[in-house]
């Protein structure tokens, strides 16, 4: 059995991430941690990822990689891209992806939208909740 978590460094996906990892060692079992990352500095800078003066995409990678194993060191990190023109339909998108390949049971998202709007246009969850293949915890507050 696999969980994934969606990271992106914000408080609710650390909180979700935190969740995802309580589940993952009382039912050992293993955990994976799905990155979407811009490729376009406009996007990155939208999503906090950018640091001084020029968008390092590498950089930022690892930024990420470093705050997902200092909550989960067990976890396996992987990283998908978006480009300038990606809506929050794609990075669900992406994170649905990785969930079916890496044969998700559980995906763990932090969304503040979560129960206000059950698909709301700028939300992540309504895009990777739509699939019946695997359950969602949607983490709302941290």
């Amino acid at each position: 059995m696999t969980y994934l978590a969606a990271f992106d460094g914000t408080d609710l996906s650390r909180a979700a991430l935190d969740r995802a990892v309580l589940f993952a060692e009382q039912n050992d079992q293993r955990l994976v941690v799905v990155c979407v990352l811009p490729t376009d500095r406009s996007l990155a800078e939208t999503y906090g990822l950018v640091e001084g003066d020029e968008y390092d995409p590498e950089a930022a990678a690892e930024r990420l990689r470093e705050a997902v194993l200092e909550i989960a060191p067990n976890a396996d990190v992987r990283f998908d891209n978006i480009d300038r023109y990606a809506g929050k339909g794609q990075i669900g998108s992406k994170i649905r992806r990785a969930a079916r390949e890496v044969d998700a049971e559980i995906v763990f998202l932090g969304s503040d939208n979560a129960g206000r709007i059950v698909k709301p246009v700028t939300s992540v969850g309504g895009t990777v909740a739509s699939s019946l293949e695997y359950d969602v915890f949607i983490v709302r507050s941290s």
